[in-house]
């Protein structure tokens, strides 16, 4: 357990980098952990709460397939309960039923927790369960102007990276983030100038990434964030408009961690990969799709970027046996990873 949560502390630190009717749900009543009898209305808050949580304390174990329907049934039964929390803060009935209900919430919270590290899990269902479940999923209009936005991403391919040894790209880089600082982002050329100068300087300081561990670059990660910071404060100032801010981030966002983390595989494969300090370093780097993507950039995935998401899920866990090797020999846990980061993710929810 201890060596559980300090995985879960690490894997938090990475991911620092986001009106429904009273459904009924037919479940088996019992006694709650409180001594209350669940036999009480069925459409209260509540009540509604406590007939899932009941339901899914009886399940020792869970496939993937049945761990999505239930995430999906609470998803649901939460809209139901926080419709019901309303109506009853209007008319100020109950007034310990919102604390009773977050109680309930984490209890439930933690009941899928534990359905989730009831099995091995794999890379692929951590992507898929963190699609399934964003927001953005049935937004029709956020996919069709993403559409017009990614063939200017699919052109970045045909030009060329920056070519220099490792000093030049990284003073290459910190001169760009420099000169975008200084003069700002103003409208939707400049935006797309800054991502297009940055994307071949980031190709380039890729290409010689197992190299770069010496290297000083706190100045360049401060800037990158000042520069992402300047686009919406273009879009604060109508500039730019807020949509169009949100999905060139976005899908930049997309685009670089999968070059990142396709570069830290290939790496690994070529034998690049020799000091325990790498490692460490690339298994966080490895981590990152599983960990940070958000909502909407999993939505904004491109059919091509979902393709490289699951070849690159498929080949971690051989990444990581092969980075177990050069680790010292204390006990790891590297293959329960998987699971973590969906009890992180439902803890999100």
């Amino acid at each position: 357990m201890n060596s559980r949560k300090s995985y879960l502390k690490i894997i938090l630190s990475i991911a620092g980098l986001s009106a429904a009717s009273i459904a009924v749900f037919t479940f088996p009543s019992c006694d709650g952990p409180n001594g209350k009898s669940l036999v009480e209305p069925q459409d209260t808050p509540a009540g509604l709460y406590r007939e899932y949580l009941s339901e899914i304390r009886k399940s020792q174990e869970f496939s993937f397939e049945e761990l999505t329907v239930c995430i999906g049934k609470w998803q649901t039964l939460k809209d139901s309960v926080a419709a019901a929390i309303r109506q009853d803060t209007a008319r100020q009935v109950h007034s310990g039923t919102r604390k009773e209900c977050r109680l309930l919430h984490d209890s439930i919270c933690s009941e899928l927790s534990r359905l989730a590290l009831s099995k091995p899990r794999t890379y692929k269902e951590v992507l898929s369960l963190k699609e399934r479940f964003s927001p953005y999923a049935e937004d029709v209009e956020l996919h069709r102007s993403a559409e017009e936005i990614r063939p200017f991403f699919a052109a970045l391919d045909k030009r060329p990276a920056y070519r220099g040894n490792k000093e030049q790209t990284l003073s290459a880089y910190r001169k760009l983030l420099a000169g975008t600082l200084n003069d700002g982002i103003h409208d939707s050329r400049d935006l797309k100038r800054f991502i297009e100068k940055e994307d071949a300087v980031f190709r380039a300081f890729l290409s010689g990434l197992h190299d770069s561990g010496s290297a000083n670059m706190a100045d360049i990660t401060r800037d990158t964030e000042k520069c992402c910071s300047e686009v919406f404060l273009a879009a604060g100032r109508k500039e730019i408009t807020y949509k169009e801010a949100l999905i060139y981030m976005a899908l930049r966002a997309d685009r670089r961690l999968i070059q990142n983390v396709r570069t830290c595989l290939d790496d690994i494969h070529r034998g690049e990969v020799a000091t325990p300090e790498q490692a460490h370093a690339y298994i966080w780097m490895i981590l990152q799709p599983y960990a940070s993507l958000d909502g909407l950039c999993m939505t904004l995935l491109s059919p091509d970027d979902k393709k490289a998401l699951d070849r690159i899920a498929t080949e971690t866990p051989g990444a990581f046996e092969t980075l177990r090797k050069i680790l010292p020999s204390e006990r790891n846990r590297l293959d329960e990873l998987p699971g973590m980061l969906m009890e992180i993710f439902i803890a999100s929810l």
